[in-house]
């Protein structure tokens, strides 16, 4: 027993527990984690320490001494290609990781680069597919708008039709003399033609007085405003004055036609006989003498040439046409001034054609003289403008045609 117990103290065995439990450390070290260096360095500097102290107990043999230390050396070279191992592992999954998530970053980048352009055209073809329905939001709007406005002429023409419906029933109970209110009516019209159009006051007034003996002829008493409108239209066109513009119009047809027939003036050439200039006592001569004595004081301050031969006229024989068409456009205008019932414009005509005349013919031929007299007669018509506007019976004879009745009882005031 005590060698056995001595065997098991010796420092062979102490040796080989030791490196029983170096090697069962290394084991657990290289199945675990890589440990750190510094780690792995304070884990040998303890077994060197624990060997150390068994050593300064009981010394061992020299031999089994540096078999312990090459063998720790050993078990001190494996731990560090392990954890040299370890680290490049681990570098090279770190590497690899950061390789993947940079290839997944651009993968990504790209997938949402290409979901971005697919995006932008899902919208643009959203912007093409709601053109047309736009296109047909706007035509049922406006198709809308007509059927609106279809609506309101469709009720206005179901108010006209009602209206005109209303006064049909109200021509079927018109009494049987309506036809003589027509006859009224049109006479009406034919006197505002005359004298707005024609401008005959005359011919209007009769044409009144025409209707209103159609009137009292229907014998009905309710018409009796329309006879009093008719009273005072008849006194209105009778204060009007009326000039014959068909004679006046004539008239100047006559003269246009006269003017080639017109002398022209020329100089008497003979010598004219000498005048007694002698004053007489008689009183009654008083004319005379006066003629005389103003004839003596002249005689010094004008001289009269007399010639015995023809002297030209005043206007050459191929400038007489001239002076004729000139005279002749002046009474064309006053012609088309009389139809347009333009006094100052008729006048002033007139007037310039007798000045031509009287400068240019003859005044002592027995043509000219009368000319000028036609011209004289008439610059005396006298054409007045008409102020009367409309007349009062024509509404209510309208009123009378197109519902048999007067809608009014008010009788206009004369």
């Amino acid at each position: 027993m005590d060698n056995n117990k001595h065997d098991a103290q010796s420092p062979e065995s102490q040796a080989t527990s030791i490196l029983t439990s170096s090697v069962n450390t290394d084991d657990v070290a290289a199945k675990g984690a890589a440990p750190e260096p510094q780690a792995i360095k304070a884990e040998a500097q303890e077994i060197k320490h624990q060997e150390a102290k068994p050593l300064e107990a009981k010394p061992e043999p020299q031999i089994a001494k540096s078999a312990t230390v090459s063998r720790q050396v050993t078990q001190v070279n494996r731990s560090s290609w392990a954890i040299r191992f370890g680290v490049l592992l681990t570098l090279g999954l770190t590497a690899s990781t950061l390789a993947g998530g940079y290839l997944l970053y651009q993968h990504m980048q790209q997938q949402i680069q290409v979901q971005a352009a697919q995006n932008i055209a899902l919208q643009d073809q959203l912007q093409q597919a709601l053109i047309v329905p736009n296109q047909r939001i706007a035509q049922l709007e406006q198709q809308q708008l007509s059927d609106a406005k279809t609506f309101q002429e469709l009720s206005k023409l179901a108010t006209d039709q009602s209206q005109l419906q209303d006064r049909l029933n109200k021509l079927a109970q018109r009494s049987p003399t309506h036809w003589m209110a027509s006859e009224a009516e049109y006479l009406v019209n034919m006197a505002g033609r005359k004298l707005w159009l024609e401008k005959d006051p005359r011919t209007a007034t009769d044409l009144l007085k025409s209707a209103d003996e159609t009137i009292a002829a229907m014998n009905n008493p309710a018409l009796l405003p329309i006879r009093k409108a008719l009273a005072k239209d008849i006194a209105a066109t009778t204060n009007l004055k009326s000039a014959d513009i068909e004679g006046s119009v004539l008239a100047l047809d006559a003269l246009i036609g006269q003017l080639d027939k017109l002398p022209l003036n020329r100089a008497d050439g003979e010598a004219s006989t000498a005048e007694d200039t002698t004053i007489s006592g008689d009183l009654n001569d008083w004319q005379s003498n006066l003629s005389k004595t103003w004839k003596a004081l002249t005689q010094d301050f004008i001289t009269i040439r007399h010639r015995t031969a023809d002297v030209p006229a005043l206007l050459a024989p191929d400038q007489q046409w001239y002076l004729v068409e000139n005279i002749r456009h002046k009474l064309l205008q006053s012609q088309l001034a009389l139809y347009r019932y333009d006094r100052a414009a008729y006048h002033q005509s007139l007037m310039m054609a007798r000045q031509w005349i009287q400068s240019y013919f003859d005044v002592q031929a027995h043509q000219t003289s009368e000319a000028i007299a036609a011209i004289d007669k008439l610059a005396t018509l006298e054409l007045d403008p008409i102020t009367l506007k409309a007349f009062e019976a024509k509404p209510l004879l309208l009123q009378l045609t197109s519902y048999g009745e007067l809608t009014s009882l008010e009788e206009p005031q004369l």
